[in-house]
């Protein structure tokens, strides 16, 4: 059988972080989930299961609940969505409305019960709140269905690791606890996928197909799963849907003329499906004032692009010349080495030192 593993398509998030773009980027995900219901067809697969988070919260509008439903109506196969810590099986959620029944092929589970498919079997774990505690995958029967192909669907975080936000932990051995053929996760956002005792990756994050946030370093994914029989290796590989490009760029600038790489590498990077941001840190060279307004008005190039400007005016006074212009310099440079104004006065000494370079003095 062949299996399409997604998750966290967090469709209704906010995107308030990138300000005008937030539009786009949430329009984006719409598109991503069509390119995945195009994938599956492509890939003829046997079942897709999305683990958990495809909606950001149960205030999702609906105009998109309604794309999603069409959007997983058009999928060529069984799809299983499980309710996740975003959208938990709550009384009057995404899960109750009306516009799953006309979803046939959409199977929303309800119970910890096994699901039986023409290709497998299905243990879902869904979610009843945001927060929990225990394995929600310690219900399945290891002793049931041993002559097919038992595939486990959950959400949370994995045993041993961080857990911010008090989701349920995952035995990290559940595959074998649970003689599951493959555990499909959900909730953590970059793609990982874990080797049992035998060597076989039985157990995955998809994580999400279009990244959320800077930091998310292998996001923008879905996972293809081939598994030829029970108990037989899985086949796992990835597959790139993502139609934004998220990236965090980072330069410390210690000589003159350094701040023109940058400019030349963001001039590259530059697109319309880019999100990006820049932390620059170092000296601005007064010679450089000109190549960072230059990197400053490249921002219309980009989808967004935030400047995360660190740089600390580098004061020549000898390039000044005596007077009360040298004086507010000399002054404006001390402020900027520390305390709360830090930030305003690295700005206003750029700015002064601008001026005099313009006029020359």
């Amino acid at each position: 059988m062949k299996l399409l593993h997604t998750a966290d398509w967090q469709i209704g998030m906010k995107a308030a972080q990138l300000g005008a773009a937030a539009a786009q980027a949430r329009a984006a995900r719409l598109e991503t989930a069509r390119r995945i219901a195009e994938l599956a067809r492509q890939e003829r697969v046997d079942l897709a299961v999305l683990a958990g988070d495809t909606f950001e919260n149960h205030a999702v509008a609906l105009d998109d609940v309604g794309q999603i439903a069409r959007i997983l109506a058009g999928f060529p196969c069984p799809v299983v969505v499980l309710a996740g810590n975003h959208d938990p099986l709550v009384s009057g959620g995404v899960w109750d409305l009306p516009v799953w029944r006309g979803c046939p092929n959409v199977h929303i589970p309800r119970l910890e019960a096994p699901l039986e498919l023409e290709a497998c079997v299905v243990f879902p774990c869904p979610l009843r709140s945001r927060w929990g505690t225990g394995d929600p995958t310690g219900w399945i029967p290891a002793a049931q269905y041993e002559d097919r192909i038992r595939i486990g669907v959950a959400h949370g975080a994995l045993e041993g690791s961080p857990n911010e936000e008090q989701t349920p932990y995952i035995a990290a051995d559940a595959p074998v606890q649970r003689r599951l053929d493959y555990l499909a996760l959900g909730h953590w956002h970059s793609t990982r996928v874990y080797r049992g005792p035998d060597g076989a990756e039985r157990m995955a994050y998809s994580g999400t197909p279009e990244p959320t946030s800077f930091g998310e370093d292998d996001s923008g994914n879905v996972l293809l799963v081939e598994i030829d029989a029970p108990g037989a290796a899985p086949r796992v590989r990835r597959a790139r849907v993502a139609g934004l490009r998220w990236m965090r760029e980072e330069y410390e600038i210690c000589q003159s003329g350094a701040l023109a790489a940058t400019l030349a590498k963001l001039e590259q990077l530059a697109s319309p499906e880019t999100v990006a941001e820049l932390r620059l840190h170092g000296a601005l060279y007064p010679e450089d004032l000109d190549t960072l307004e230059a990197i400053r008005q490249l921002a219309g190039r980009f989808l967004f692009l935030r400047i995360d400007d660190g740089l600390r005016p580098l004061l020549r006074l000898e390039d000044l010349s005596e007077g009360p212009l040298r004086e507010a310099a000399r002054r404006l440079h001390e402020m900027a080495k520390d305390g709360q104004q830090a930030a305003e006065a690295r700005l206003a000494l750029e700015t002064l030192l601008s001026l005099a370079k313009g006029a020359g003095a």
